[in-house]
């Protein structure tokens, strides 16, 4: 396995390119999550959608700093996102920068969630 890009992988004769992630808000892998999202991406460009919470655990300034924080790790300069807020849609453009960070870490599954 090779990784030559923030986004691309090649195993063998393919080359894989990560163009969406679902994120999910938890303490550990396969326990239940209170909040997700799915993040889209197109080049330098994310586009965020289906940012759903609890209502009793809201989407917060810290979990806005993890999102900037990964669309930097991946690369990305500017990131777009719809969320709909008390019945409304609302839209916002950001601009992520380019602040350099270390390669994102891996996540391993447990071997009974396989």
């Amino acid at each position: 396995m090779e990784q030559f890009d923030q986004r691309c992988i090649r195993v063998g004769d393919w080359i894989f390119e990560i163009k969406m992630v679902r994120a999910i808000r938890v303490s550990e892998y396969g326990q239940p999550y209170d909040a997700c999202a799915n993040i889209n991406f197109n080049g330098t460009q994310a586009y965020i959608d289906s940012q759903l919470t609890r209502v009793d655990n809201a989407f917060s300034g810290k979990d806005f700093a993890a999102f900037v924080e990964f669309c930097q790790d991946m690369g990305i300069t500017d990131a777009t996102y719809d969320r709909y807020s008390q019945g409304k849609r609302r839209s916002r453009n950001i601009t992520i920068g380019e602040d350099q960070r270390q390669s994102p870490k891996v996540v391993n599954f447990p071997a009974n969630n396989i």
